[in-house]
């Protein structure tokens, strides 16, 4: 079996979500279905235990919990491709990026998998904080401002009002996952603009760091 396709096979069975051998070899990552019927908080007791927490255990998501993040996010969950976070007008505004210690990645609702953008640990960028540095997963939101209407500072009042629902979406999934997580206005777009590919028109706008706690 070649070494590469080997890696990959131990991966699996290990039940990691593995970086690419070579740094310049970063691959899309399809991420697995969220389950339905798995035991979990109801909303109540998600939303008693729903906190931001600014410390991350040195460990990789799994699959399982990378996949429901994000999903969870802004994900589809009905079969007409509307999403889990409502937006204004149902305009779809909102983009979704991760930067991993793999790479940066573009979320894709509607294959539900990560596109691969730059390859190499870039945690760093994704805020002034130290902790985002060595997180296992930062979150990045940017806002298409074309898809809105109004002046500029309405569309961002707009845009803000849109990126509630995804993070607070995040929060409570995470708090019945046992996850930390902190939300984040402390992002650099020169600096994430390269990193993630953004065409004029994403603007870059929140950010938001999980992991496993301590």
């Amino acid at each position: 079996m070649p070494s590469k396709l080997l890696t990959l096979a131990l991966g699996l069975a290990l039940g990691f979500w593995a970086a690419p051998a070579q740094a310049d070899e970063l691959a899309a990552i399809k991420l697995a279905q969220p389950d339905m019927s798995a035991a979990g908080l109801t909303v109540i007791q998600a939303l008693s235990a729903r906190k931001s927490d600014r410390t991350f255990a040195d460990r990789e998501l799994s699959l399982r919990h990378l996949s429901e993040a994000l999903w969870a996010a802004g994900g589809i969950n009905r079969p007409d491709g509307h999403r889990t976070a409502p937006t204004a007008n149902n305009r779809q505004a909102i983009e979704i990026f991760a930067i991993t210690k793999a790479g940066t990645y573009h979320y894709d609702p509607l294959s539900h998998e990560l596109r691969p953008l730059t390859p190499g640990d870039h945690r760093a960028a994704a805020g002034s904080q130290g902790y985002v540095a060595t997180a296992p997963l930062n979150i990045i939101y940017a806002a298409d401002l074309g898809k809105y209407k109004g002046d500029n500072a309405e569309k961002k009042a707009v845009a803000g009002m849109d990126l509630g629902h995804f993070s607070e979406n995040v929060y409570l999934y995470c708090a019945s996952a046992g996850l930390n997580v902190v939300t984040r206005i402390s992002i650099d777009p020169k600096v994430l603009g390269p990193l993630l590919k953004l065409d004029a028109d994403l603007v870059p706008l929140m950010g938001q760091t999980v992991g496993y706690p301590q």
